[in-house]
């Protein structure tokens, strides 16, 4: 599977074990500047889905909350949750700059069909204050993965119920349409998340594409 990303802020293409590094080189050092967490973010079971982004030291695990729901998570609403060691819940109100370099946090959206994250706090950066709106700022992200349809073409489609059944769950537009009307199931689209497939996932509210036109 792909370690790599492309950079937000430059266009770079980065590898994961060099991400930190190249995080911090994008340091804002101007008079309005706010200083950040720098946070990476893994699937708790498969790390080849990752993020890194920083956040203001003044921002709260709510504002994190959203964020995740939103690039990675949101599909019915669900309610979530960050934990600390012994899996200790956290209140959404705290802020980042009660956290240490070094901690660990574990956050779990929906209780029933649970997608479990991983998140580090790697550093601090400082930057270019931003809205509170966008208090969550996207630095690295995992490459997409290409995943193949049986019939060769490029897969677009996730069968959960496949999965499940330990059937071959990736179909192309043609084959999905017959796939559905043979079996009753009901494919997801395939998308850049660690929630593909779960739950009614569709990744609607990610906007997060890296458009490389902005970097030539």
């Amino acid at each position: 599977m792909a370690t790599k990303s492309n950079c937000y802020c430059c266009g770079k293409t980065v590898t994961k074990g060099y991400a930190k590094r190249h995080c911090l080189s994008h340091n804002y050092t101007d008079s309005d500047c706010e200083n950040c967490a720098l946070l990476k973010i893994e699937d708790a079971y498969d790390t080849d889905y990752w993020l890194y982004v920083d956040i203001g030291l003044k921002n709260t695990l709510r504002d994190l909350d959203g964020f995740l729901r939103n690039i990675w998570l949101e599909c019915c609403g669900h309610m979530s949750a960050f934990y600390q060691k012994h899996h200790e819940k956290i209140p959404f109100s705290r802020k980042m700059n009660s956290f240490e370099e070094g901690s660990v946090l574990l956050y779990d959206y929906d209780f029933g069909s649970t997608t479990t994250l991983k998140i580090t706090f790697v550093g601090q950066t400082t930057r270019k204050k931003q809205s509170q709106k966008n208090s969550v700022r996207l630095l690295l992200r995992n490459e997409p993965f290409i995943f193949k349809c049986s019939c060769g073409k490029t897969a677009e489609y996730f069968c959960n119920e496949c999965d499940w059944d330990d059937d071959y769950p990736f179909y192309c537009k043609e084959c999905v349409e017959k796939h559905e009307n043979e079996v009753e199931h009901y494919p997801l689209p395939v998308v850049n998340s660690p929630r593909m497939g779960v739950c009614g996932y569709t990744g609607e509210h990610d906007t997060y594409t890296f458009n490389p036109d902005d970097y030539t």
